[in-house]
């Protein structure tokens, strides 16, 4: 489940997710050593052949932490991986997959510079929709055409990555380098860049309201070009949070027509009580002169916490879209699904 709205990107070395990360070694030079884990198991229909239900297994593993160089600036750092079942391993799957990896300088009120596989500051816009339990974030899905180590434009390789915040204003700038790994269309990264900008304004009463902009300019070294670029906002009052954003992502590969996603996401958040939360979204995803794909999801959920870090959930997606020529992205493009699961934090 996603942070409040109040949680700035810098607010702590965890900015990869791991909110709840705990502290398990502290130096007397100041040093720390943090441990994160999600345990979680699910049961879903979703993107099964013959329509049965399943269960999954779902982990993660995070490790990092901080040293001092002097009052001002550390050195930080963390590692946080995807944990695979044992199945996964012997049918030659990776048992542990890189979801964030990454070294850096926290400079504290001069702002942060990490490289790796960052936490990037395009999360800024995909967590204002990225709130269920077990969902596909559709912005950005094309750029991995032109870099295979990219999960959309929330996690990719070889990124040098500068954040700050300042009076309300959470901001960063990203370079990605080139890599030599090649994805499905046997291409690699050549360069890219990518920026974000979150403004907060503190209404009083009024509550919470904070626009987001994003964008990302990537090339492979076959000169494919992607671009993306995203605008959304979340506002949020007492117990109740409402968000909505719309984006573009292009893949140029010097044809006479590009590749052209248009989504536009709106979810709402309500806190019933200290047990309770529901949740409510609209996704509607059109492709054009590529897979043309179409989705159109409303998804209902709700979560009821068993303690601050454990919940219960479950959702149901209502589906009405076509899966183009393709299909793939996000299972059954027109086939409903529910998902019952159980998640642990530490």
């Amino acid at each position: 489940m996603k942070k409040t709205l109040a949680a700035a990107i810098i607010s702590s070395v965890f900015a990869s997710g791991a909110s709840y990360a705990a502290n398990i070694y502290q130096g007397e030079d100041g040093s720390e050593v943090n441990l994160y884990g999600r345990l979680g198991y699910n049961i879903t229909d979703k993107a099964t052949d013959d329509g049965d239900t399943n269960g999954e297994f779902d982990a993660r593993l995070g490790l990092g932490g901080s040293q001092p160089i002097n009052d001002q600036f550390s050195v930080i750092g963390w590692a946080e991986y995807q944990v695979n079942a044992a199945e996964a391993e012997n049918s030659g799957d990776d048992s542990l997959s890189p979801r964030y990896v990454w070294a850096g300088i926290d400079g504290k009120e001069m702002g942060k510079v990490t490289g790796g596989r960052v936490a990037s500051g395009l999360i800024m816009f995909t967590d204002i929709v990225d709130v269920f339990a077990l969902s596909d974030i559709a912005a950005a899905r094309q750029a991995e055409v032109v870099d295979g180590t990219a999960v959309q434009v929330f996690r990719q390789d070889a990124t040098l990555q500068y954040q700050n915040s300042i009076n309300g204003l959470d901001f960063s700038l990203g370079y990605i380098f080139g890599n030599n790994d090649k994805n499905a269309f046997g291409n690699s990264l050549d360069n890219g860049m990518n920026a974000a900008l979150r403004y907060t304004l503190d209404l009083g009463q009024g509550g919470r309201l904070a626009p987001v902009l994003a964008y990302q300019y990537s090339e492979d070294k076959d000169g494919n070009e992607y671009n993306f670029w995203g605008v959304g906002a979340t506002y949020s009052i007492n117990a109740f949070t409402l968000g909505a954003e719309y984006s573009e992502d292009e893949v140029d590969a010097g044809g006479p027509s590009k590749s052209k996603d248009e989504v536009w996401e709106v979810v709402a958040i309500y806190d019933l009580n200290t047990d309770w939360t529901l949740r409510a979204g609209y996704r509607n995803l059109e492709n054009t002169d590529g897979d043309e794909l179409e989705l159109k999801d409303t998804t209902l959920e709700a979560q009821y916490h068993l303690t601050s870090r454990s919940s219960l959930f479950t959702s149901y997606v209502f589906r009405d879209g076509t899966n183009g020529v393709s299909g793939g992205f996000g299972g059954d493009a027109d086939e409903d699904f529910y998902q019952l699961g159980i998640r642990y934090e530490f």
